[in-house]
């Protein structure tokens, strides 16, 4: 028989195959009818564990898929330091050079919504190998590319193949983690996305200053771009640690990992010896695959995500603090070297500081999450079955995931109205540094939070409403972009984070919203999914 199981991917999806109670048609359900469906899908999948991986191998999986995801936000960063050059190598000008930028955030908003859809269907190891292939492919092109249109195309594909490694991965997450532990993974899966903005400057700074960014031969010359080998060569190995050490973790297929579908090469040789003699299992096997790769997956989940109020909340709220943190980002370069005088190589350096701040952020927030659900399910009279997937209705989880979120919320607003000032008297650097390292612990607290809390709502969905996650916070990032240097120039740094200060206090209003809202705005959609299924 075929190993496609549908373990814990929507409990209000089982109910009419369950035999568990049924509503006349055009009548609601009521709230001890979907908690029925819930008890008797948490009951089903406690008999067995939540995930059949160790300890170990679930670390290696994080481990892996943060790396993985590194690769988006370091192939934009990275290119930052050799703008210059390439406008002269190409003979164009700044503007067409920065269309090049422009062009790749809006794929990296829009790609992850197509990618994180099928990703959903096809399952994770196919759509992760896919899309990195075309990420290397596109690599290898901007390396050689002779001329502006193509580097302009070829950039636009390489933010098509590498943006989705983060929605993929926090799919994988939701797939791995049951919701007492999901902090502590989300918070070390997170780390890589925000290595990315801070190593891609040093590590483009130090190409570009330290190995000149080409290579002139006789004539005719031949530009060596270093920065695309470099990420070349990282592509390769993300590429092949997912396809020698990452299994397939979609729950609807495999279930808690026991399942077999897209296997790995140690899991294919493995079936193949045990079934050697059961070939009718390897044909519906196979057939079963066939028939999954020909559904064509709702791309417009992610989009559709926006209409539940709970959940645009949630992503305006983390995409306005990401906001305000890319503008600290962008405008690092300018102001460190104009109140500073620094070199492009120590400017580079400075991104460290930032990066120290999220690795910390996302690390601490990730223990805090698992406590604060373990706190409230004592306290909430609402017990949480270790090993279930799905969380009860009447668990308070928007209260269990924002419970701590005063603290990296609260030191966003106060650095931020801080560090303009410090920037405009030319402060001490390590003031500014030590500002910037507040700033970005505060972020991944910020964005830690809330991811958890996205995967929480919507289980076995993980890569679709990351992928809204992620056009959300691309979109105002964009914008941050085209902003922040106007608005520095117009008011001066000290008041353009003020403004941006009041901004992020502005935004504590959606909180309350969502707290108080928010269970009933769950319970309503819970109802919905219940009388469509």
């Amino acid at each position: 028989m075929a190993n496609v199981v549908s373990v814990n991917s929507d409990p209000l999806a089982h109910r009419q195959s369950t035999g568990s109670t049924t509503t006349t048609v055009g009548e609601s359900p009521t709230q001890e009818d979907i908690n029925e469906d819930l008890e008797k899908s948490n009951t089903r999948v406690s008999a067995e564990p939540y995930t059949i991986f160790s300890n170990s191998q679930l670390v290696l999986i994080v481990i892996i898929t943060s790396y993985a995801g590194m690769l988006s936000s370091l192939s934009a960063n990275i290119y930052f330091p050799a703008l210059t050059v390439i406008q002269k190598d190409l003979n164009t000008t700044t503007e067409m050079v920065n269309l090049t930028v422009t062009t790749y955030m809006i794929f990296q908003g829009l790609s992850p919504a197509f990618w994180g859809s099928l990703a959903d269907v096809w399952g994770r190891r196919p759509v992760y190998m896919i899309t990195v292939f075309i990420y290397a492919g596109a690599c290898i092109g901007l390396a050689l590319a002779p001329v502006y249109w193509l580097l302009l195309v070829l950039r636009m594909l390489q933010s098509f193949g590498s943006s989705s490694t983060i929605a993929i991965g926090a799919g994988v997450i939701g797939d791995i983690a049951e919701p007492s532990r999901r902090g502590m993974f989300f918070g070390m899966y997170t780390t890589g996305q925000f290595l990315g903005p801070i190593i891609g400057p040093v590590l483009g700074g130090i190409i570009s200053q330290e190995l000149s960014w080409r290579i002139i031969d006789d004539e005719p010359y031949t530009v060596v771009r270093w920065n695309f080998w470099l990420l070349l060569i990282i592509g390769a190995t993300v590429f092949f640690t997912v396809f020698f050490f990452v299994p397939e973790t979609l729950r609807s297929l495999v279930g808690n990992g026991s399942g077999y579908a897209n296997p790995t090469p140690s899991q294919w040789i493995k079936k193949r010896l045990q079934s050697r003699d059961n070939r009718t299992a390897e044909m519906t096997t196979a057939t079963d695959q066939r028939s999954r790769f020909l559904q064509v997956p709702n791309v417009t989940r992610p989009f559709r995500y926006f209409l539940q109020l709970d959940v645009t909340l949630a992503l305006l709220y983390n995409a306005i603090h990401y906001t305000v943190f890319y503008c600290y980002l962008t405008s690092t370069a300018q102001l460190f070297e104009k109140h500073y005088h620094l070199s492009e190589l120590q400017v580079g350096l400075c991104f460290l500081c930032q990066g120290v701040g999220c690795v910390i952020g996302s690390l601490v927030e990730g223990k805090l999450l698992d406590r604060d659900f373990r706190i409230t399910a004592e306290t909430s009279g609402v017990p949480y079955k270790k090993g279930a997937g799905q969380i009860p209705l009447e668990f308070p989880i928007y209260r269990a995931r924002v419970r701590t979120l005063w603290i990296g919320t609260g030191l966003m607003q106060i650095v931020t109205f801080i560090y303009g000032w410090c920037i405009q008297i030319s402060a001490p650097l390590a003031v500014a540094l030590i500002l910037q390292l507040i700033a970005g612990y505060a972020l991944t607290s910020v964005m830690t939070i809330f991811q958890t809390l996205l995967i929480d709502l919507f289980p076995g969905k993980g890569a679709s409403i990351t992928a809204s996650n992620n056009l959300a916070r691309c979109i105002l990032g964009a914008v941050a972009t085209v902003v922040i240097d106007p608005g520095i120039q117009g008011v001066g740094v000290g008041w353009m984070f003020t403004i941006l200060g009041f901004i992020l206090m502005a935004t504590n209003s959606m909180l309350y919203f969502l707290l108080k809202y928010g269970p009933r705005w769950r319970e309503r959609r819970a109802e919905k999914e219940l009388l469509e299924n």
